[in-house]
Parts: C-alpha cells; structure tokens; sequence
C-alpha cells in the first residue's frame, strides 16, 4: 500500500521534475567516468638507476572527471605516488612498483569520477639494496636516503607544475592533496614535513664512511644538497640535479595520506604541518605501524629506523595539526570502528588482517603480465613466475575484489577529512530543475514517446518505467544519448511513471498512453 501511495502522489506531476540527487561531490562517484590524459612531461632530472646518471623525463597521467558537465572550472588536486621500494618492478621484487599499477589507476579514476583532479605521478628510482661486505650497511642505508630524497624533490616539482598549468588541468591551487602507497607513502610523509637541513643531519642520516662512488663523507649526511639540491630540487651540480623544474611557485600542499609507508624521524613534524591521515596494516613487514626498522624486501637486510603511521598520528594529535578532523567529530560508520581500534587517535585507520605478515592489501596484479615485464627486462620467464609467488606471501589471498574493497574503505575515511580540513562544498551545483531542461513528446502518446534532454541536463543514462502499482515494466540501462524513444508494446493504456537518470541527476513523471 505504500508503495501504491508513493506512486499515486507522482501522478500529481504535470511533467518531468528534479527529484534530486543523493550523491555528494569529493564523497561519492557523481560522475560516469574519468578522462585521462597520459605521459605529461612534469619535469626532468637526473636518475641514478644503473650507476651512470641519466637525465630522464618524469611524467603524470592526469584524470579529469568526464561523462557530465561540470560547472566548476577549479577543482582539488590530488597527487597519487605509486609504491615499488624505489626500483622497477621485478627488479624490486614486487609485480607493482609504477604509475599504472592497477591500484593506482583505479584510486585515480574514483577520485576523478568524485571530482578531483587526480594525478598518477612517477618519480625517480634507483638505490643499492644488494651492497655486501663491511661498507654494505652504510651503502643501503644512504642510496636509499638518497631515494626517497630524490623522490620527494619530484614531487614537490609535480606539485609546482600543476600551479604553473592550473588553468590548463582546472586546478584550484589552494586545495593540493597528497597521497602515497607503500614507498609512495615515505615520499608524500616527506613533502609533508620535511623542511630544514637539520632534520637530513640526525646521526641516523649521517655517513659512517667515506665513499666517493655515493658522495658519503664519514659524518656528513648522506644526503648531500651541495650535489643533489635543496629540499625543492633547486641548487645542486649538473651531473646530479637539474634545478630548472617548475621554479617560481610554492611546493606547499594542503593534505597528506598515505597507504603504508612511514615517517623518517618523527622529530619532522612540528605544529603547522599539514593534515595527515594514515593507513596502515599493522603486521606490514616491510613498514613498521609504529616506531622500527625499514628492511629490504628482497633480502632482509636492515636499512633505517623510522616512525610509522600510529606514531606520526599521534604526534600529529599532539601537535594540534589534525585539529580539523578532531573537531569534527566524525561518528560515520567507518570512523567508529577506526576509532574502536587505534586507540581513539582521530586520523588513524589500521588494518588488522587474518593473515599475517600481510602488505599491500589494496594491490593486484596477474602472473602473466608480470612474466611479460621480466621478460622484457631480459630476465627467464621463471623469474617472473618467482616474484608473482613471493608477491603472494605477504598478499596471500590478493584478487581485484579485495584491493578494491580496501580502496573503498580509503576513499571513505579519507574524503570526508579532505572535505572537512580543506573546506571543501560537497553539494554537485547541478541544475536546481530539470523540468524545463527535459521535456516528453508526446504525451499522452499513441505507440511511441521520446524523451528529450538538452545540454544543460546531460546525457540519458537510464529509463524506468513503471506501472500505477509500481512494478516495472521497461528497464533501460547505458542509454547514453540526449534522447530516448520508448515503445508502448504491449504496454496496456493508462498512467505510467518514468524515472530517467541523466548526467545531472534524476527526474520523474508521468507519461500516458491512450
């Protein structure tokens, strides 16, 4: 009877009106799909990869939301890092490790389809975690300092290129947000709090010996900016940096998270740090949750003692930098069980898995294509076998299904924190009416209606029909056109209802056929 109800009071309509849409920007998809636009030169610089420095281009994917006119012309910026312990996959160990990992591509496109711009960004790789003997320790320790160093001078000129293009991409540079997965975590914590010279010259960071081949100096940091450049990637020699990237504008972003990853010393952060949000998977091997050593994932060996997500989260609490969150007092589904388990500490989302150790959870990745990458690295076919099953030791139950359902819970606890921090207006601005943007003609109709939209209200996505009780008699799904012809059949005369879903919202009204 009620449904009966509901249908009777539709009837009232004279035409097809706005019932509005459920949806809210930067929290649900609101658009059909994402444009992307890919290998954008964001800059160049110089990788030291094999031993030999090399100047190489560093590129961007962008995605752009697509499917729907949008009225807003700047949007918020969301940079995504990729993970891959800064080496090429394979030669990492790992099947994932570049800007078009399946995670990656798939975080960017459900950004997009929110109404960020998001950018899927490469960075420099390259460091020695296979050094031996006395010097070993000190070599892996400082080649993978000088990675993340690299790394972090990338980004930060990514974010510079994006103000420099703002207009271009549609960016509000006001809103710049930052995240990382795994290795891409360390990068995105760095940008976000790493800032003064005495920060890279803590004993951990400083050279037990000298070594020309790296640029160690015994008690000097292994991070030379004399060589490689400041903190932005300014300064430095030819032969190692190129400070010609994006100068000009501020690296400063507005917000970071990260999936994984950790902070190198949690004495980076101060108060007036950006907001950070952490996800983290508590029995990860490879970063620690709270304070530890980062090993190397394809021997073992010890490299840095650094802070992971529940300590930076912590500190960020005391520091007042996540005072925005705090105050917001979010009690949504996922907040309350984040908070039933990381010890009430706002901006913390840790994953307790069944399986442990476990990394990477929102990762997937097939055997095939990772045989294919070895292969063309000049490695056997059997060596690509051999780390997709070691992929598979700390992922044991990996599939798409589950790095997406991951990505899902990210997205929901993340979005809300952006909106609030950021101040960010969640309401789509669609057309307040899509009465006199969409019209039915005929109506009343003998065998045949069309539905017409102009461009204001978008393209038809779907059309439901449905009788005076309610039941549907015509479902229609992927119209994707500015109008659509409905065919009476069999369909007795009488009053029905159409609900048609259109790039900008929803409207429904009756159609009669005599």
């Amino acid at each position: 009877m009620k449904k009966l109800l509901q249908f009777l009071l539709v009837l009232s309509l004279p035409a097809l009106s706005f019932h509005g849409a459920m949806a809210q920007r930067y929290l649900s998809p609101i658009f059909p799909s994402a444009s992307v636009t890919p290998d954008v030169v964001y800059a160049n610089n110089i990788q030291v990869l094999t031993g030999t420095p090399t100047a190489v281009d560093l590129k961007t994917d962008i995605y752009q939301p697509a499917g729907a006119v949008d009225p807003l012309s700047q949007r918020p910026l969301v940079i995504i890092l990729h993970t891959g312990s800064f080496l090429p996959p394979v030669i990492n160990g790992s099947p994932n490790g570049a800007r078009r990992d399946s995670n990656i591509v798939f975080t960017c496109t459900e950004l997009a389809k929110r109404g960020y711009v998001a950018a899927a960004v490469s960075y420099r790789l390259g460091w020695n975690p296979a050094a031996t003997g006395a010097a070993g320790q000190d070599i892996r320790t400082g080649t993978l300092l000088q990675a993340v160093y690299r790394a972090m001078q990338d980004a930060k000129s990514s974010v510079r290129f994006f103000k420099a293009n703002a207009s271009t991409y549609g960016i509000d540079t006001t809103k710049i947000i930052m995240g990382g997965y795994g290795s891409g975590g360390y990068v995105a914590l760095a940008c976000a709090t790493v800032d003064k010279t005495i920060e890279i010259n803590l004993p951990k960071f400083l050279a037990q010996t000298t070594n020309a081949t790296y640029g160690f100096v015994a008690g000097q940091s292994y991070v030379n900016q004399a060589l490689i450049g400041d903190f932005d990637g300014f300064g430095g020699i030819p032969q190692l940096n190129n400070p010609n990237n994006n100068p000009g504008y501020t690296s400063d972003v507005d917000f970071v998270f990260n999936m994984g990853g950790a902070l190198g010393d949690s004495s980076w952060l101060e108060a007036g740090d950006c907001p950070i949000v952490g996800f983290h998977v508590v029995s990860d091997p490879f970063a620690p949750y709270g304070n530890g050593a980062v090993i190397v994932p394809t021997t073992g060996d010890f490299v840095v003692d650094v802070s992971g997500s529940s300590i930076v989260a912590q500190k960020c609490e005391l520091l007042g930098n996540n005072n925005c969150m705090i105050n917001a007092n979010f009690n949504d589904a996922l907040s309350t069980y984040a908070a039933s388990v990381n010890g009430g500490i706002e901006g913390l989302y840790p994953f307790y898995t069944a399986t442990n150790p476990q990394s990477g959870p929102w990762d997937w990745y097939d055997s095939t294509t990772t045989v294919a990458v070895a292969q063309f690295l000049g490695y056997p076919a059997s060596q690509g076998t051999l780390v997709y099953q070691n992929a598979l030791l700390t992922n044991p139950d990996m599939s798409k299904a589950k790095a997406t359902a991951y990505i899902d819970t990210i997205m929901g606890y993340v979005n809300p924190r952006i909106v609030t921090c950021l101040g960010l207006t969640t309401s789509i601005n669609y057309l307040e009416n899509l009465s006199s943007n969409v019209r039915v003609s005929p109506n009343p109709a003998q065998s045949t209606t069309t539905i017409f939209a102009d461009m204001l209200a978008g393209d038809i996505r779907n059309v439901k029909v449905y009788d005076i009780l309610g039941n549907l008699v015509l479902n229609v799904e992927g119209v994707n056109n500015r109008q659509f012809t409905i065919e009476r059949n069999k369909l007795d005369a009488g009053v029905y209802i159409i609900r048609t879903t259109f790039d900008k919202g929803e409207a429904t009204g009756k159609l009669i056929f005599n």
